[in-house]
């Protein structure tokens, strides 16, 4: 609970030509209240959705026993996310450097993982979109991705490399563990599968949206994870897409289509095929987007990190397969290649916007 200590006020643009005081026949220059008597109490200003010509306010903050200097844009960041930032302060040792990191993201671009609050805390992800531009088929591409992948550590609220505004590009990223992320078996909804040294089991999901005894568990021994997945009818293959019931995505963001990396790939390197070329390791476009390896589906062991980035499409290919994005030192490819119950990094792009006509 925070207590209002002190306000000064300001008058923009207006002339103070009058001076009002409570309980005092000297009012200052501001608006001066004083006891009367023996009286004693608090100054409170309640149920204020915003304090105006107020450029900031002292208030005291219980948990830390310290008086804190707030601007009237910080009071009303707090009120718009006072939910997040409640919990916050009850998840963590040191809410107010977390709450820091948080704000350096602009309003309309902060973004909180879709389970945030939930699962004891295991899903308290926080990132901030980013926007990407260039040339696909000679006309404009913009498009707004998740500045990070999913289950990175620098978006973990819980982790000392806590960075949610951290954009870096180039050879260097790629030999950095914070920025991997999960590794999710293809249309598996967030269920612990996909966090680092999950335990494995060979008993396949009842279905694609009914994991059962292998809630929470990589499932290893076959190209499909999901019993008679092989057989997915149309309905089933779309998961991960727009309105899908898995969509690992936050709000308004899905794991992107083939097509959606095509472009994106050809945005960076100007073509939407294989390029035998290191532009897609060392480009520049979209941050962070580092080399994380993949999970086998033999025996959920973590293969060609730090040498190569598989990053799942939503898209169905074959019975077994699925559409990614693979890149290298040497070459950055559009194939079709993981295995569904491979494990591979999601980068997640926003939904609704409009695309143009790349043709």
């Amino acid at each position: 609970m925070k207590k209002l200590l002190l306000s000064f006020v300001v008058l923009t643009g207006v002339l103070a030509t009058a001076q009002v005081g409570i309980n005092t026949e000297e009012p200052q220059a501001m608006l001066d209240i004083s006891a009367k008597d023996n009286q004693k109490g608090d100054l409170r200003i309640q149920d204020v959705d915003r304090l105006y010509g107020v450029e900031w306010i002292l208030t005291w903050d219980e948990k830390d026993k310290k008086v804190r200097k707030m601007s009237i844009k910080d009071i009303e960041w707090e009120i718009k996310n006072k939910e997040k930032t409640n919990y916050i302060k009850s998840a963590v040792e040191n809410p107010n450097e977390v709450i820091e990191k948080i704000r350096k993201c602009p309003e309309d671009r902060l973004v909180y993982d879709k389970l945030f609050g939930k699962d004891n805390g295991k899903y308290d992800f926080v990132y901030c979109a980013t926007t990407v531009t260039g040339k696909v088929n000679d006309k404009e591409y913009n498009r707004t991705w998740l500045n990070l992948n999913l289950g990175a550590e620098y978006a973990n609220i819980h982790s000392p490399d806590f960075n949610p505004t951290v954009s870096e590009t180039g050879a260097a990223i790629h030999d950095d563990i914070n920025f991997y992320g999960s590794y999710y078996q293809w249309q598996r909804a967030s269920d612990g599968h996909e966090f680092k040294n999950p335990k494995t089991t060979p008993d396949k999901a009842q279905s694609w949206t009914v994991t059962g005894e292998a809630a929470g568990k990589f499932i290893t021994g076959s190209y499909n994870w999901a019993k008679n997945g092989e057989k997915a009818s149309d309905l089933e293959l779309q998961l991960w897409q727009v309105g899908g019931v898995n969509n690992p995505c936050p709000s308004g963001y899905h794991v992107p289509t083939f097509q959606e990396w095509q472009q994106f790939h050809q945005a960076v390197t100007g073509s939407t095929s294989s390029a035998s070329t290191n532009q897609m390791w060392t480009q520049k476009k979209l941050p962070n987007l580092a080399a994380a390896g993949y999970r086998s589906h033999n025996d959920g062991s973590l293969r060609n990190d730090r040498s190569d980035g598989y990053y799942r499409s939503s898209s169905a290919v074959t019975y077994t397969q699925n559409a990614i994005v693979h890149f290298g030192s040497e070459e950055g490819v559009i194939e079709v290649y993981n295995h569904r119950a491979d494990g591979g990094s999601v980068r997640c792009i926003r939904s609704n916007e409009y695309v143009g006509d790349f043709g």
